[in-house]
């Protein structure tokens, strides 16, 4: 369980990350000086990493599988 938790948390935080970075070579770049496709392309950039952090927060999580117990299982 802890496995799953500590998977999901650095998949949100490494779209995030990703997202800021995109966001700032963008952000750098149109600075500079970008032209009109540039600028399209820069912006694609940004929502498609956007969309990934989306679909990541938006994921459902995997439905617990109900197992049945035998009475005369000794394991523990």
């Amino acid at each position: 369980m802890l496995k799953s938790i500590i998977a999901r948390l650095s998949a949100e935080r490494a779209a995030m990350a990703f997202v800021i970075l995109a966001s700032a070579l963008v952000g750098r770049q149109a600075a500079i000086g970008m032209d009109t496709a540039q600028g399209l392309s820069g912006l694609a950039a940004i929502l498609g990493s956007s969309m990934l952090v989306v679909m990541i927060r938006s994921w459902p999580k995997p439905e617990p599988v109900k197992v049945k117990a035998r009475r005369d299982d000794d394991r523990r």
